[in-house]
Order: structure tokens, then sequence, then C-alpha cells
């Protein structure tokens, strides 16, 4: 209830407030942070001066945290389908997000030139390499269009595995439940091999089966 009703005030303050938008995702962040009674133990160190966060995802507190822990406005890359959902389309929409189809053979043109204009406007990437949200408590095979776009513009990247967020936040059950996530940084990626990302999702693997128990 406090989600949904919260969620209105926002979209409404945005309207009038348009300069504040990133002051006003943050101070809702928090809200529901405290509100669901999260518990963040952090692991590692957070480059925040890196062009991309790659993480997994597994539940919308996924963004809530990291817009939540982020002292930057984070852009991230969402599919075009979910601006069609009610009140939360709106949300998508006024906070400038890098919308895109990924069935459309232009999206990739699209994301390459809107994440260029971000990292202009000193706004990390935030991006879920699995392309949807993990099932099972597992780690879905990456998606290849990252490493592609990373590779070609030379971007750094922070990689961050959550472990928890689903427990603390189901939003298909509607059930939220108080406890502990784990927000583990792995070492940001700043060169490139042959198979740095092959390894980077192995890695997600077995950071994800370590945290999770």
């Amino acid at each position: 209830m406090y989600s949904f009703f919260s969620l209105l005030l926002v979209i409404l303050f945005m309207f009038v407030f348009k300069t504040k938008v990133h002051h006003i995702r943050q101070l809702w962040s928090a809200s529901m942070v405290k509100l669901i009674g999260v518990k963040i133990e952090e692991i590692g160190t957070f480059n925040k001066d890196a062009d991309v966060i790659l993480l997994n995802h597994n539940s919308m507190l996924d963004v809530i945290l990291l817009d939540y822990l982020h002292p930057k406005d984070i852009a991230w890359v969402t599919n075009e389908k979910l601006i069609k959902i009610p009140v939360f389309g709106w949300i998508f929409k006024l906070t400038n997000l890098i919308i895109i189809n990924p069935v459309k053979p232009s999206s990739v043109t699209i994301l390459v030139n809107r994440i260029q204009e971000e990292l202009l406007r000193s706004r990390p990437i935030g991006i879920f390499p699995e392309g949807t949200r993990g099932k099972n408590d597992t780690i879905i095979k990456f998606k290849k269009g990252i490493k592609n776009i990373s590779e070609g513009l030379n971007l750094t990247i922070q990689p961050i595995v959550l472990v928890g967020t689903q427990e603390r936040l189901d939003t298909k059950k509607l059930v939220s439940t108080s406890g502990e996530v784990k927000v583990i940084y792995l070492d940001t990626i700043a060169s490139y091999n042959e198979n740095w990302y092959e390894n980077l999702e192995n890695e997600f693997n077995d950071v994800y089966k370590k945290y999770k128990g």
C-alpha cells in the first residue's frame, strides 16, 4: 500500500519539481529500504566512478538499493514494454531511463547512442546482463550485447552481486520481509581480455552460490 500510494506522490513531485528528479528518487528509495527493514552488508570496494554497473536481477529491490547506495543519477537500461505498466510506466519516463526494444535490430545502435549521451551527463549506466529477472535463485546466462558495447566504447565496469533481494521484496507475491541483503562488489573491469565476459559470468555464479549458502 505504501509503495503504490507513495509512487503516486513521487510522480506528482517529479512533474512539479523536474530539476529534482534524482533527489526525489533517492528519498523514495531510502524510505523503501527503511520501511522494508533492509539491513545492507557491503562486501568489497564500490567504484562509484565506473561507467557501467552490472548486477544480477531478482527483485525490484535491486534498482531501489542501487539508487539508495549510489550518489549519482543512474540511467537504467530497461525494456520498453515496462513503460506500459500502470503507474510504474510514468516513473520510467520521468526518470529519463534508457528504454529499448531488444527485439528490434536498431536497439543496439539506440543503446550505444544513449549510453554515450548519458555518460556525457555524468550518469552511470545500470544494466542487468541476464536481460530479465532470475528464477529459482539462479543466475541466468548473460546476454552478449553489453559485452560488445563495453569493448567498443572502452567502458569501465563495476560488477555487483546481490544476494537476498528477492526474500526482502517479492513483487509477484506482493510480500516484503525485513532482513539482510548482501551487496558484493567485484573488482572493477577497466580492460578486456579474450574471455573476460565469460569469466565474469562464472564469477557471478560462484559468488552468488557462496554467499547464498
